[in-house]
């Protein structure tokens, strides 16, 4: 859940920095940080599943 909340925060500032500012310096910081936000997102998932995978495989084998 964490993962997820940093992603959306990660491309709600970088939508931010791309439409509202002038700066060229800060447009590109928002186009380094939607890329960014993405991979934060898979992470999430990823670790998601393999967090989901090891509970289940513990509860099959009847805990500790």
């Amino acid at each position: 859940m964490a993962y997820v909340k940093t992603a959306i925060a990660l491309c709600a500032a970088s939508v931010a920095l791309i439409q509202l500012l002038d700066d060229k310096l800060l447009g590109f910081l928002g186009w380094i940080l939607l890329p960014l936000s993405l991979t934060v997102l898979l992470i999430g998932i990823f670790d998601y599943q393999r967090v989901k995978k090891s509970i289940n495989e513990e509860k099959r084998d009847g805990g500790l």
